[in-house]
C-alpha cells in the first residue's frame, strides 16, 4: 500500500504500458464497476479494476479485494 496519491500515479504510468488499455466499464468478481487496466497474459487477457474516484484496486474479473487492514506483525491478522 502507498499514499493515494503514489497509487494515482502508479496507475496512471501503468496505462502507459505496451499492450495495456483502459477499460472505462469494467467490473470486479462481486460487480463493482470501475475504471480498468487490461494487460496480456500467458493464456488471455487480465483486467485490474479500480475505482473510478479514488482508483483504489478493487480486484480483477476472478477475484475481489474486499477489505485491508494494518498489523502489527507479520501472520496477524488486522483488528476489525
Amino acid at each position: 500500500m502507498l499514499l493515494p496519491e503514489l497509487d494515482a500515479v502508479r496507475y496512471r504510468a501503468a496505462a502507459k504500458i505496451p499492450g495495456v488499455s483502459v477499460v472505462t466499464d469494467a467490473q470486479d468478481y462481486t460487480g463493482r464497476s470501475g475504471v480498468g487496466l487490461s494487460f496480456k497474459e500467458r493464456d488471455g487477457r487480465t483486467v485490474w479494476v479500480f475505482d473510478k474516484k479514488s482508483l483504489d484496486f478493487l480486484g480483477s474479473a476472478d477475484e475481489a479485494l474486499l477489505d485491508v487492514g494494518v498489523a502489527d506483525k507479520a501472520a496477524e491478522t488486522p483488528a476489525a
